[in-house]
């Protein structure tokens, strides 16, 4: 099993206490930097004193600028740790020069180099605790060495010290990390069955839901409720209930796969969370469980596969639960719609913006079957397919929003006219998320128009930041563009759309799905029915 930062569970304790760090980083330095500055005055007929003063006050300054920052974002970042090793070695540095300035290592300036090795102890992890330990005692020696100021007795005890300083730091560190995670798993587990209780399944869900959401795999969510529990406490004791809720725990670990998550919620009711899994096999593992538990505990069981039941853990129980209610009682399920009516409706809705633009080409069931076919290349699952398809159809919905004159305008664009054009994308997508279960390809269709090179709109994405999904539409709708007829040109042949995808591959296009839609093309398995000879 992997750890829960691998997995993306967030300790929102942890997050506290480095924010609090934060705060307490930002007032150490207005004392440090205050009491320097108090020290520089006392002693002003010394040398350096202007430009000494010149560092403290530079290092107030910082200070002041990253009190401002968005300290909950930053510690959200995953360069959180690279933001307060950073500061720390902004504050060596300072310390090094003050000391410079101030005659080395003889100067009282120099006892402020134990300060960034404390501060690191009180929330940075082992390994930066040990960085900065290092580089303070590091950057001591290579003062004592280069420039001196005090007596080579004073400075080996001083670096002895110091490096005693670390090393306690280091140790203190490696107890939080410790206290931490025992904290962590004593918190998320259940104290009875082992497994997690619903406070660590909702963070394991949540994370690995996210985690779909961005690879664009898919997942799974089962929810299981004993059958005649009450029964087997009231007939033979609390104890042997106790001991069946463990048995279906380790029975369950028997057919389940190493990451699966097994919670328990409450009671007699558990969950099960199938990570990266197709629908079809979540289906047999949920037959598997089924089959493992009827041996001595019958459950209901109700299952949902993401993203077609649902774009986040919210839908995904709701959808559950109803299935598990269904399953309990023998009643099917009702009001609720399936791909094929998505897919219908998302058709229907489509052919209308069609019409208005071109009344004799169906430009998005063009795109939907390029789109398709390019990420079938890429190696996309059957279910997410499907999701891509409808996406694509309604890439163009917002288009309802833009007046006829513009939309069938056959001469060049004015700016203002290009403005309104380009607000469709995100006109599109508040349009898609009112329609319940479409969640999943909201961002796909808002950012269908941004160019890998970061030059595209609504917001300016670049690279691996936008969608595969959209990068995908985004090249399946200009091949259809270049090869059907326009208000403003007329169709031009496949051979001619390709070399112009080609042209811009990395810079408006991604170039891989470029070489998917070509290897498509030369297969003649694209949509529109253009071949590589064409």
């Amino acid at each position: 099993m992997s750890s829960g930062e691998e997995r993306g569970i967030v300790d929102q304790s942890s997050l506290r206490m480095r924010e609090a760090t934060f705060a307490a980083g930002v007032w150490l330095t207005y004392v440090v930097c205050g009491s320097s500055s108090i020290y520089v005055a006392l002693t002003w007929q010394r040398q350096n004193r202007s430009e000494i003063l010149a560092l403290f006050g530079a290092g107030l300054v910082a200070a002041v600028a990253i009190s401002h920052l968005p300290r909950e974002r930053i510690v959200r970042s995953r360069l959180r740790e690279v933001f307060f090793f950073s500061w720390s070695v902004v504050d060596l540095l300072l310390i090094v020069l003050a000391s410079l300035a101030d005659g080395g290592t003889g100067s009282p300036l120099a006892l402020i180099f134990f300060v960034p090795v404390v501060f690191a102890a009180m929330s940075y992890p082992l390994a930066s605790v040990a960085a900065v330990g290092g580089l303070t005692v590091a950057a001591y020696m290579s003062l004592a060495v280069i420039v001196g100021g005090a007596s080579w007795a004073y400075e080996a005890l001083f670096a002895v010290m110091l490096l005693c300083t670390g090393a306690m730091s280091a140790w203190q560190a490696r107890n939080h990390e410790r206290q931490r995670g025992a904290l962590m798993d004593v918190s998320r587990a259940d104290p009875l069955t082992g497994c997690l209780n619903r406070r660590g399944f909702e963070e394991r869900a949540l994370a690995e839901v996210g985690a779909a959401a961005r690879r664009g795999t898919q997942g799974a969510l089962l929810l299981l409720d004993v059958d005649h529990f009450k029964l087997v406490n009231d007939h033979h004791g609390h104890a042997a209930g106790d001991e069946l809720l463990c048995w279906i725990v380790a029975r369950l670990g028997e057919v389940l796969r190493p990451d699966d998550a097994i919670g328990r919620l409450g009671g007699d009711e558990f969950a099960v969370l199938f990570g990266e899994i197709e629908p079809a096999e979540a289906l047999e593992s949920a037959s598997r469980i089924d089959a493992a538990l009827s041996e001595r505990a019958p459950c209901s069981i109700g299952l949902a596969t993401f993203p077609m039941d649902g774009s986040d853990l919210e839908e995904l129980t709701r959808e559950a639960d109803a299935r598990l209610y269904a399953s309990r009682h023998g009643r099917p399920e009702t009001g609720r719609a399936s791909t094929n009516e998505r897919l219908s409706w998302a058709a229907t809705l489509a052919h209308a913006v069609d019409v208005r633009m071109n009344a004799q080409h169906e430009h998005s069931r063009a795109v939907a079957d390029n789109a398709v076919a390019i990420a079938a290349a890429l190696g996309w699952e059957e279910e997410m397919l499907g999701m891509l398809r409808i996406a694509a159809m309604l890439h163009d919905v917002g288009k309802v929003t833009v007046p006829d004159r513009i939309l069938c305008k056959p001469g060049r664009l004015s700016e203002e006219e290009f403005e309104l054009i380009q607000g469709h994308s995100i006109a599109g997508a508040e349009l898609v998320a009112r329609v319940e279960g479409l969640a999943t390809i909201v961002p796909w269709i808002r950012h269908s128009h941004e160019s890998f090179d970061g030059s595209g709109y609504p917001d300016g994405l670049r690279g691996e930041a936008i969608p595969q999904a959209s990068r995908i539409m985004l090249v399946a709708d200009a091949f259809d563009a270049i090869t059907s007829t326009r208000p403003y040109r007329e169709a031009r042949p496949a051979a001619q759309a390709r070399e112009e995808l080609e042209r811009y591959a990395g810079s408006q296009f991604d170039p891989e799905c470029v070489g998917a839609l070509i290897e498509q093309l030369e297969a003649g398995r694209l949509g529109s029915g253009f071949s590589a000879a064409a």
